[in-house]
């Protein structure tokens, strides 16, 4: 080898070596939506048996100011208040999982997956009120469960991959679902939630998917697959809906993702962390905001501030009255397009916008409120015609005559009337500006023939 071509690969090598090395700092790191952290952790309580072992199933009774958790190993159902402390163990259930609030009647239902039935408590008292009994079903490792307020109990019946909807006398209103492959069939489905127009929503556990179907059973719709990308789920547990949030514990990822209606994944709790979540089962969500997740894996209940993103509209007040204006465009921009359009969050883009002296995008944002705002229509109209006539005297710089005059109609269509003089003015430069030499002659000619007939009239007066 030459000492010119040693020479060549010595520098290909430098070359690669500080080529690599740029690139290695500035790659940006992949990651996913807001950083969250847990606010409290609870793995003991105040008990002979302190410690949970493999909590499954969790909920919040607000009103109550009780946290229900089927600790499943340990076959009981543990009750705390709202800070985490201690407030009664229930022992002697068989396997305790799926857990429905009845809050009108103060019941407390309870799969128990190893004994096949569910048990009924009062939820005030923690009492015994014996058992629901579906008339001429038997269960098989029932999980899932959910009350609805209209009196409907929703079961997720495990061991048959099936779903029942029933009275509060036990009687099957539908029945629902079959093992197999197609939509509209289960492998060892879990978690049952219904959102506000009655969809039921099944996490489809081995199939690694959720399900969706009308009130009357009807396949709509289906999301996931197995894996652990972000659109992916590994043996998904359980679900919880509130409001347009659909939330579901990805067990073997060891997150909790969330979703809008239509199955469009908005968020990732957990996602890349080793501390948050270890094979999350049950979830819930209080009236403070607070996610309350039962994390299986580590034998442990945590906490976790939600209320930033399920109350979306103060954090993003919030953000834009300490003009945190990039956060707000950031966090905003998950929003799903009908949520875009709501007059209480147009109204902060358009804040956004006329603090970044946006025109252009503060007259898309004052249009929607102009059609949506229906309290404030007139009020929006005088907006956006100081808004156009804005435009206009900005863009007789760069645009063409015909241009500023479109836009100054505009201005005048919703009501702003300084507009006119400049439509006149403009109009006439667009006719080659010697119609406005024209124009005063017209004008001079008129005041002189009005002075030359007061004149005649006075003298014939004097006649």
């Amino acid at each position: 080898m030459s000492e010119r071509q040693r020479m060549i690969r010595l520098y290909a090598g430098v070359f690669c070596f500080f080529f690599i090395l740029l690139f290695s700092f500035h790659l940006p790191e992949l990651s996913w939506g807001a950083e969250f952290k847990v606010d409290l952790s609870i793995d003991e309580i105040s008990d002979a048996n302190p410690y949970f072992n493999y909590p499954v199933g969790i909920l919040v009774d607000d009103d109550g100011n009780s946290v229900f958790i089927s600790d499943w190993a340990n076959n009981r159902v543990v009750i705390l208040d709202l800070a985490g402390k201690l407030k009664k163990i229930l022992t002697g259930y068989e396997g305790p999982v799926g857990l429905a609030l009845d809050k009108k009647n103060k019941r407390l239902f309870i799969t128990e997956q190893k004994a096949n039935r569910i048990k009924i408590i009062n939820s005030i008292t923690f009492s015994s009120l014996g058992d629901f009994k579906p008339e001429g079903v038997i269960l098989k490792e029932p999980r899932g469960i959910w009350f609805q307020p209209d009196g409907k109990l929703y079961v997720v019946d495990t061991g048959n991959s099936r779903a029942f909807v029933f009275d509060q006398n036990g009687k099957t209103l539908l029945t629902f679902g079959k093992e197999g492959m197609g939509d509209g069939e289960f492998y060892y489905p879990r978690g049952i939630s219904v959102d506000d127009d009655g969809r039921m929503w099944v996490v489809d556990t081995l199939h690694h998917a959720i399900q969706v179907f009308d009130g009357s059973g009807k396949f709509l719709f289906r999301f996931g697959k197995e894996g652990n990308g972000q659109g992916d789920f590994n043996r998904p547990r359980y679900i919880f809906i509130q409001d347009d949030q659909v939330l579901i514990s990805d067990y073997r990822n060891n997150r909790v993702k969330v979703y809008t209606l239509k199955g469009e994944l908005a968020e990732i709790i957990g996602e890349g962390s080793s501390t948050l979540f270890a094979n999350p089962e049950g979830i819930w969500i209080d009236a403070q905001g607070i996610l309350w997740v039962a994390d299986a894996g580590g034998n442990r209940i945590q906490k976790i501030n939600m209320n930033f993103l399920l109350n979306r509209k103060a954090y993003l007040d919030s953000l834009l009255s300490e003009d945190k204006i990039d956060e707000f465009l950031k966090e905003a921009g998950t929003l799903s397009p009908e949520k875009r359009k709501e007059p209480d969050i147009s109204r902060m883009f358009f804040e956004v916008y006329r603090k970044k002296g946006e025109i252009e995008s503060m007259i898309l944002e004052a249009e929607n409120l102009w059609m949506n705002d229906a309290g404030k229509k007139e009020d929006w109209s005088q907006v956006l015609g100081e808004l156009y006539y804005q435009k206009a005297m900005v863009s007789r710089q760069g645009k063409s005559g015909q241009d500023v005059q479109d836009i100054l109609r505009k201005a005048i269509q919703y009501g702003y009337k300084k507009a006119y003089f400049p439509l006149i003015w403009t109009s006439f430069l667009l006719l080659g500006g010697s119609n406005v030499l024209i124009l005063l002659f017209t004008v001079l000619l008129a005041v002189l023939l009005i002075i030359f007939f007061r004149i005649r009239s006075k003298r014939f007066k004097r006649w």
